[in-house]
């Protein structure tokens, strides 16, 4: 999620010598916090990151109440547009915030916040919505079908489910990583739509987010869960 040229500031890494997955949480989770804690979540407040979470609102139409879940909510400000938009929230995150106090308490008992990695979230079929703004492009190419398949046991039926990745600049997506080894992985439409297609999501809406950082777009996709008899 920096906001950076992935391309000019990342190592590629190399198909033929992908990296070892054991490990890779606990790096995973080193490097946001300590991006947190040195204040370098340019992310954070980034302009173009806030179209996800207004993208689900829009698609959720004048539904309120909704129990949405927040997947890696960072400093919390997707769930506070969410919260604004009416609905309820949960929202998760590797690294705890000091601004989760505040925004439960704001959130009048409609938000709550847990340090957890989703796929250590418990129950099924809790959340009637979610939202993933930056954190399916930073897993491991292993983990992104065991990561699908919880978020989608998480959903009710029909659920909508909006992503927002890095945008491949050409026909086929790359995979890079930074100096403290976060993975970053840049997808096309087609590879997106296929790979959530996959684990029993079906597309709604595909957007494009310029950055404002040279020509680089974030995708944002809406997909619906389709009901177990037709996953």
């Amino acid at each position: 999620m920096d906001s950076y040229p992935i391309a000019d500031r990342y190592s590629v890494v190399p198909a033929e010598a992908p990296l070892d997955a054991s490990g890779y949480a606990d790096a995973l989770h080193s490097d946001f916090r300590n991006h947190y804690a040195d204040g370098r979540d340019v992310w954070t407040g980034e302009a173009a990151m806030r179209e996800a979470p207004r993208q689900l609102l829009d698609a959720l139409g004048r539904a309120a109440g909704l129990h949405v879940l927040d997947l890696g909510s960072g400093r919390g400000r997707d769930a506070e547009i969410l919260l604004d938009g009416g609905q309820r929230v949960t929202g998760v995150d590797l690294v705890a915030s000091p601004e989760w106090a505040d925004i439960t308490e704001r959130g009048d008992g409609r938000a709550r916040f847990l340090a957890t990695a989703v796929t250590d979230l418990p129950g099924t079929a809790e959340y009637d919505a979610a939202l993933d703004n930056g954190c399916l492009h930073h897993q491991h190419p292993d983990a992104y079908g065991p990561y699908l398949r919880r978020v989608r046991e998480l959903l009710r039926p029909h659920a909508l489910f909006v992503v927002s990745v890095f945008q491949a600049p050409g026909e086929t997506g790359g995979l890079y990583t930074n100096a403290g080894k976060r993975l970053y992985r840049e997808f096309t439409a087609g590879e997106l739509t296929a790979l959530l297609g996959a684990e029993g999501f079906e597309p709604v809406e595909l957007n494009q987010v310029p950055r404002g950082i040279k020509d680089l777009t974030y995708l944002v996709g809406t997909f619906r869960r389709v009901t177990d008899g037709a996953a």
